[in-house]
């Protein structure tokens, strides 16, 4: 089910123009829209992503948007890949750590 919903990019900006030792790094979050679209099934998340996880989404957004992590109803999602679609559109895909037993290669 496809779904305009508000979610949080989190990104993490490293501090190191100064000191390129420094690995201090602050968070910035973002909150916009985007088109969430829950993956199910084994074969789509394998045909997608390469392997199988608890819950993986689809967040489509417009514009070229980067993120480290999202937020989405109070829960932290890892982003497993993003892709670009020229200067109009990102997706990103996300989702809860599954097992290694199915990955690809």
């Amino acid at each position: 089910m496809v779904r305009l919903r508000k979610i949080v990019l989190r990104s993490k900006i490293i501090n190191n123009d100064i000191d390129s030792l420094d690995d201090s790094y602050n968070i910035s979050d973002t909150e916009c829209f985007a088109h969430v679209t829950a993956v199910s099934g084994y074969q789509a998340q394998i045909n997608l992503v390469g392997k199988q996880y608890e819950s993986l989404f689809v967040a489509r957004i417009k514009g070229h948007k980067k993120a480290s992590n999202i937020v989405l109803d109070d829960k932290e999602y890892e982003i497993i890949q993003i892709r670009y679609h020229g200067i109009t559109r990102t997706d990103i895909y996300f989702g809860n750590k599954g097992s290694d037993e199915n990955a690809l290669g």
